[in-house]
């Protein structure tokens, strides 16, 4: 799975290129939908933002080599947790952004060091071969028990 420091310079053109033709209203939107998870992957967000309106309205141009179907990726891959920094990013990336143009870099640097959610597990156990787990990581094996079954002591 991509993670958010892989991704945030990318995106981070994306909306800095939606703050600059679409104003920090659109973007402020995007993030709390990006919150409240309303944005899904597929569902073409930044296809709907970038190319706007009836056939009166100019598609916004995007550099070299950027797509919106890319971004709609980039952003469809994040984990609820990745889309709550993403969404915290933003929102302090607007706050500084006033009255200056849009600088993607400061996004992807707060992008980057946001910080990750923490999680409490709070688990119990009861028995033989009993286990408590709270989180387990790709690969994990358990094994339980071992011995004699027999109720010989042994």
């Amino acid at each position: 799975m991509t993670s958010l420091p892989d991704i945030s310079a990318e995106l981070a053109t994306y909306f800095s290129l939606a703050t600059e033709a679409l104003g920090a209203a659109m973007v402020a939107s995007a993030a709390q939908r990006i919150t409240d998870g309303s944005i899904d992957a597929g569902q073409g967000y930044f296809r709907r933002i970038f190319r706007r309106g009836s056939g009166e309205d100019t598609p916004i141009a995007l550099p070299e080599g950027r797509s919106e179907q890319r971004a709609d990726q980039l952003l469809g891959a994040l984990s609820p947790e990745d889309r709550q920094r993403l969404a915290a990013a933003l929102t302090a990336w607007l706050g500084e952004q006033r009255d200056r143009r849009p600088d993607e870099d400061r996004l992807a640097e707060l992008m980057a060091a946001a910080p990750a959610p923490t999680r409490a597990y709070h688990v119990t156990a009861h028995g033989p071969n009993s286990a408590a787990i709270g989180s387990v990581g790709d690969g994990a094996t358990f094994h339980f028990g071992g011995g004699s079954r027999h109720g010989d002591g042994a």
